[in-house]
């Protein structure tokens, strides 16, 4: 009889502890999905800024140079870790520049500015068959992309991981020493 009652005892212990551990796991599950769930980044292109330092129709010469300012804010509990910030400059489908910000961190609740400035390879843009065309028209189109590629920092299996990318037309108006752009945003969550 004793020998049965510490039987039940334990398979009650047991069956308690099992309950307990299944209402802790899942208490902790709502409370992580509802208020620190892990959202995806907001990326936007703050400042597309173009400086021409020379430009000349004969002898060709052109030194010009782009810079496209990136705010990245996270609204997640868990700070955001993005690699290499990387910006590249085409000028009708060629590549003309690139250049890269190391990677970082961004606090949670925070915001972040990244990019870099990016030296256009004129030579290339001179070389290239549209660029009479393009100098006689007045406009140089360029397009210009800024991917920023990272995971939050929340529990391994809950983790989001994000892709950005900012891409931006921007056409350069040598005679008038202007330029207007067009940004638009990418932002896919994995």
């Amino acid at each position: 009889m004793a020998r049965i009652k510490k039987k039940a005892a334990g398979i009650c212990c047991c069956a308690l502890l099992a309950a307990f551990l299944l209402l802790g796991t899942a208490l902790f599950a709502a409370l992580y999905f509802a208020v620190l769930r892990p959202r995806p980044p907001r990326v936007v292109a703050t400042r597309v800024d173009t400086q021409l330092g020379a430009f000349s129709v004969l002898p060709p010469a052109l030194n010009f140079s782009l810079a496209i300012d990136v705010t990245v804010h996270n609204p997640s509990h868990a700070p955001f870790r993005y690699g290499e910030v990387a910006t590249a400059v085409t000028y009708r489908g060629a590549a003309v520049g690139r250049s890269a910000v190391p990677a970082g961190k961004i606090r949670a609740r925070s915001t972040r500015k990244v990019g870099a400035r990016v030296q256009v390879d004129t030579a290339r843009v001179i070389r290239s068959g549209h660029y009479v065309v393009d100098v006689v028209a007045g406009a140089l189109p360029f397009e210009a992309k800024t991917a920023v590629v990272g995971k939050d920092a929340a529990l391994w299996p809950f983790g989001v991981s994000a892709d950005a990318e900012v891409a931006c037309s921007v056409i350069l108006y040598p005679f008038k020493r202007q330029s207007s752009s067009h940004c638009t945003y990418t932002v896919r969550v994995t």
